[in-house]
């Protein structure tokens, strides 16, 4: 009894991990900045990173309701590059001048010392428009976001960088 207790439990954990990829390949982590701002360059589209920790449950607000919906809408397709970056994150990534960089000496580089904060950024990694701290109000945080990625977009093309 005992083991088809545990064949079933693993048979249905296995048909979950489809579903965690899929969630994680909306929002990525950012693990390679400087290959993310070439892309950026080519196509004049900002980065979007959303600087989270681990168990933060408003940083998961914010990637479920309002992040990871924007992608799955396809509206912001080719006009933004989504990423996130979780500072307790152990490994460090590709800064965008193709250096090493720890994720938490990353987020200090922009003054972010409150999770969730929301950056947009150039190809370059300098600032298109004021991060999004935290998320004060759930009512306005949609059209707040809207409103600093439209921000971008235009510095950005007007950049053309």
């Amino acid at each position: 009894m005992r083991i088809r207790w545990i064949a079933w439990l693993t048979v249905a954990m296995l048909a979950l991990l489809p579903l965690q990829t899929m969630a994680d390949a909306l929002l990525p982590e950012a693990g390679n900045l400087a290959a993310d701002g070439r892309t950026a360059a080519a196509h004049e589209t900002p980065i979007l990173i959303e600087i989270a920790r681990r168990g933060c449950s408003y940083c998961e607000k914010v990637r479920e309701d309002f992040l990871k919906p924007m992608v799955r809408s396809g509206d912001y397709r080719g006009r933004i590059i989504f990423r996130q970056l979780h500072v307790d994150a152990e490994l460090p990534l590709v800064d965008f001048d193709g250096r090493r960089i720890a994720p938490r000496d990353f987020a200090r580089r922009y003054h972010v010392s409150f999770t969730p904060t929301v950056l947009l950024l150039d190809a370059k990694g300098r600032l298109l428009a004021k991060p999004l701290v935290g998320l004060t109000t759930e009512d306005f945080y949609g059209a707040f976001l809207d409103e600093a990625i439209d921000k971008a977009v235009a510095r950005m093309r007007r950049r053309g960088v």
